[in-house]
This record gives structure tokens, sequence and C-alpha cells, in this order.
């Protein structure tokens, strides 16, 4: 495991919050009911500097705004932390992942001369983007895009294929180099397996509030747009038996390690990576009984309280620990970092 100087990289979740209400996001049940563990926590622009003083500031290269829960816009303080690592690192490459459908045209404007890049995730049009971004609204998305781009933003799209929006495709990359777009990704979904039960499902039924069924979510036809894993998942479990089996030998190579990167939660919390954080509420698993749970209770990992030196000192190191063939092995970074199954990775190619 890496120590603290050798941090590069920050992925930030400034808030839990969020206007969206996407399926296949641990923020709710399918996109309908809140997750109930979750408290809707939001980071202050104090806390942050608390978190990260400015030295360790300086010393990184890369800060993305994302998150397991929430969307960075909706960060009551997002601007003024973005604006403040700017002045204290004038060096460092600034970015945020987002729905954009929220924030007056304003703040977009004021966003556009901070940071460096803003990834826009949209999976659609104005009929199809809500059939999974539900709750997003699509006038708002397209006149925050449209107002960032003016203002001299870095705009990129990343759009979410399904079966129910791969004929807009083309439609979709032409409207958004009209926005003033710079980059447009297709991102092809590796969440077509039960994080639950290891096993792989061929769609995932989306929910609205009253639980009452909206949209089917479906792989999109086309092969091009499939993600590659899926032949991966068939191969490892054919070889191994199970999706489990595999996971108690396979190899690993931490990610983390590889970019020197740090989690930051919105409760404040330092982790390894985005995904360890995320094993600390499903909303079908009560806080406590997921593996993570192990190593969280017997270390320290508010980094409000606590130094990030002293987290990786020891909560990191714990979790290295887990790395080992063995029965306390963390199932979670051997599902995420390991060799011959990487959904996340397929993703982009």
């Amino acid at each position: 495991m890496y120590n603290y100087n050798d941090i590069k990289q920050v992925h930030l979740e400034p808030t839990q919050k969020c206007q969206a209400r996407c399926p296949m996001c641990d923020r709710n049940e399918n996109g309908g009911k809140d997750n109930k563990y979750l408290t809707n926590a939001d980071l202050s622009l104090s806390d942050i500097q608390t978190i990260m003083p400015e030295a360790f500031v300086s010393q990184l290269n890369n800060l993305y705004m994302c998150g397991n829960h929430g969307d960075p816009m909706m960060a009551t303080d997002a601007l003024e932390i973005m604006q403040w690592l700017r002045e204290v690192n004038p060096k460092i490459h600034l970015s945020m992942i987002t729905n954009g459908g929220a924030r007056p045209i304003a703040w977009w404007e004021k966003l556009a001369k901070v940071v460096d890049k803003v990834e826009f995730s949209v999976d659609g049009l104005e009929d199809t983007n809500h059939l999974y971004r539900q709750g997003v609204n699509w006038n708002n998305v397209e006149n925050n895009i449209s107002a960032f781009c003016d203002a001299g933003g870095n705009a990129k799209w990343t759009f979410l294929v399904f079966k129910h929006n791969e004929h807009q495709l083309m439609e979709a990359e032409f409207w958004a180099k009209s926005l003033g777009v710079k980059e447009f990704i297709v991102k092809k979904s590796g969440r077509y397996m039960s994080s639950a039960t290891l096993t792989k499902k061929d769609s995932h039924q989306a929910h609205d509030r009253k639980n009452v069924d909206t949209q089917l979510l479906e792989p999109p036809t086309m092969e091009r747009f499939q993600n590659k894993a899926t032949k991966q998942f068939d191969d490892v479990t054919a070889k191994f038996g199970s999706m489990d089996k595999y996971l108690d030998v396979a190899e690993i190579e931490p990610k983390c390690i590889k970019k020197k990167e740090i989690y930051i939660s919105a409760e404040g919390y330092a982790f390894p990576c985005c995904w360890t954080a995320g094993q600390m509420y499903k909303w079908w698993q009560k806080p406590g009984e997921a593996q993570i749970w192990e190593h969280i209770d017997k270390q320290p990992i508010n980094a409000i309280s606590n130094s990030i030196e002293e987290i990786t000192d020891t909560f990191f190191k714990s979790i290295e620990e887990g790395w080992e063939v063995g029965p306390n092995r963390l199932k979670v970074c051997a599902l995420k970092c390991n060799r011959q199954f990487d959904p996340f990775a397929a993703q982009w190619q």
C-alpha cells in the first residue's frame, strides 16, 4: 500500500444529495425509495480545508468530484471548494462528473472558469434521458451544458447505452457538438450483475417512488455497444464454478496503488477507493454486515477528526491485509481489481 506522501489523486464525494433516481445507483432502491441508511451528508469548504491541508493539496496532480451516492453539483459548497483548490494548487487538474440537471446558469458559468473538465452523464435525448436518469429535467441539462460551454468550459458527454437509447447515439453526438461539447463517449454498462449474489442478470427493472415499475433496463442489442465483461463472466464461472469461488483465489492488482489515489466520502471518511467505501451503505444490507466493517470498526476512517496520514498508516494497511488469499479476504477488492473480470474497464473498451 502507498504512503501519505505518495498520494497524487483524490476522488471526492462532496455530498450524498442528488435530485436523480437512477435505478442502478445505491442511493435508492432500484429508482424507488431512498436508501434509508444515507443521511444526505454534505462536506463544507471548512471540512475540506480540515481534511486536506494546503501542503497535501499542493502534492496532488488530480482531484475529481463524483461519488457513490450524490451528485457533486448538489453540494452546498461545490463551487467554493473547487475555487479554493485552484487557489492553493494552480496546476492541479480539477474535474467533476454530474447529471447536469440542477443549479442556475450563472453557477455553471462560474464553474467553467475554475475546473479543467466537466463530464456530463446524459443517457439519451429529451424523450429517453429520463428513463434511466429518473427525476432529471431535460431543459435544465440542455441549458446548463450550453451555458458551461459558452463560458469556455471543457465539456465531455458520457452516454450510457441501453436497448432503449442505442438508436440515438449518432443524433446525441451531433447534438452534443452543437452545444459546444468537445468529447462524446459511449459508456457500456457493466452493472448487469447482482451485487448480493454475484450472479449475472439479463435486465434491471426500474421503479418510481411508489414502487411501480417504470423502465425495464436492458443491454443494447448491437454487440459493439455491449460490455465485453459479459463473456468474461461466463468464462470465469465456467472455469471456477462460480464468481464467488473465483474471487477466493483471484490475483488482486489494486487500482488505487496504480493511480496513487484515495477516496473521500461525503461524511469525510477516507478509503483507498469508492468501491470499498460503497460497501458501507447498501440499501439491501444493514450497516455492519458487509466485510468492510470488520476493518472500519478497528481503525480510524474519519478524516475530519483524524489525519489522512494516520488513516493511511492504519486503516489502509488493514485493508491491504484483506488482499491475502484466505477466509478474511476482502471480496470487494477481488471483484473490482482482479485480472480476468473487469466490467468497469470494459465500459470504455
